[in-house]
């Protein structure tokens, strides 16, 4: 289990740079420069999460980033 923040009331911006902080013992991540490009900088989680043994969501199989980030937090709690 790891303590993550969750996107409730966060902008996709703010959350990603928090995301980073949390996650940052699996690596580090590039910072989301731009909103349009949220799934392009979301697949950069997947590859050191599965090495941690979660099955991080591919954030190309959403629409909406929210709804992506609630199962990011989902599957790392």
């Amino acid at each position: 289990m790891i303590i993550i923040t969750r996107p409730t009331g966060m902008k996709l911006r703010d959350w990603a740079d928090q995301i980073s902080m949390d996650l940052d013992e699996y690596g580090i991540f590039g910072k989301l420069m731009d909103d349009n490009k949220w799934q392009d900088w979301g697949v950069q989680l997947l590859a050191p999460m599965s090495l941690g043994g979660f099955n991080i969501p591919s954030p190309y199989q959403f629409d909406d980033w929210k709804e992506w980030a609630e199962r990011v937090c989902g599957e790392l709690a």
